[in-house]
């Protein structure tokens, strides 16, 4: 009971401010509006806002007055209860993701130790060359041909930050190179490879988490299978990629027709 109560009190209050908030601001707003379109068309203008505000005040009984502050006090509060909504909608959602970013923590030593399949690869960055260390824009090309090939396989995951054997070398020399030196510029350069390589409906495909392991953080891509094909935009050519095994691979024209069949009959596309 007492758990319930302490529950609804600040869900009470924040109903109280939103009342306040309809009369104390909402109320007084409102009139001033109406006092800049209409004093000039008002019985008795009034040379400021100040001067309205008082003859309208000391002027109308509380017969008058009363109905249009409980309106305000209304709007008050069903603008503070859609504001709760929306915060305990945010909390939820943070929640969720917490769990599942510690789900993930755990499953992700797993899946490292799997090693590269059918469904899941490895790349230890998405543009920066670490050979020849410097950004190399080839590599984000690459990074999209392998989403390209889980899409038209089966979906799985792509994960960035890992070098080909599993070690863990982290996105953080990608983010080194990019306008916004974070995960929000690192996601963000990713959505854009995917639309501009891709297209933008295939944004939708795609599911990005961070983890940190050690001090470094890998990127884990959750990729879709794809409802139907998904090509890669090579200048004016467009280019059929499929997870072949352990390796993404271009398929022709002949290939990749008899690929689209094949999933066609089995009610992949």
């Amino acid at each position: 009971m007492i758990k319930k109560l302490q529950q609804r009190i600040p869900g009470l209050a924040q109903l109280l401010i939103g009342a306040l908030v309809g009369i104390v601001i909402l109320h007084p707003l409102v009139t001033l509006i109406f006092w800049f379109e209409f004093n000039q068309l008002l019985a008795v203008p009034s040379d400021s806002v100040a001067d309205f505000l008082w003859k309208r005040i000391s002027g109308a009984t509380i017969v008058e007055i009363g109905p249009m502050t409980l309106v305000f006090a209304g709007l008050g509060i069903v603008s503070a209860m859609v504001f709760k909504l929306i915060q305990d909608l945010s909390e939820d959602s943070e929640k969720k993701s917490a769990v599942l970013r510690r789900q993930m923590n755990d499953q992700l030593p797993l899946l490292i130790a799997a090693g590269e399949s059918e469904i899941t690869e490895f790349k230890e960055t998405m543009r920066w060359d670490v050979k020849e260390n410097r950004v190399n824009k080839a590599l984000e090309k690459v990074i999209a041909k392998s989403l390209a090939g889980l899409m038209n396989h089966r979906g799985g995951n792509l994960l960035i930050g890992l070098s080909d054997d599993g070690v863990i070398e982290g996105i953080e020399p990608d983010c080194k190179t990019l306008k916004h030196k974070n995960r929000d510029g690192f996601e963000r350069a990713l959505i854009d490879l995917v639309k501009n390589q891709l297209g933008a409906n295939v944004g939708t495909m795609v599911h990005i988490q961070f983890l940190e392991i050690g001090g470094n953080t890998v990127c884990w891509i959750i990729v879709d299978a794809a409802s139907e094909p998904v090509y890669f935009k090579d200048g004016n050519n467009s280019k059929y990629y499929v997870r072949l095994g352990n390796s993404t691979r271009e398929l022709d024209v002949r290939e990749a027709n008899l690929h689209i069949k094949q999933r066609d009959r089995l009610g992949k596309y």
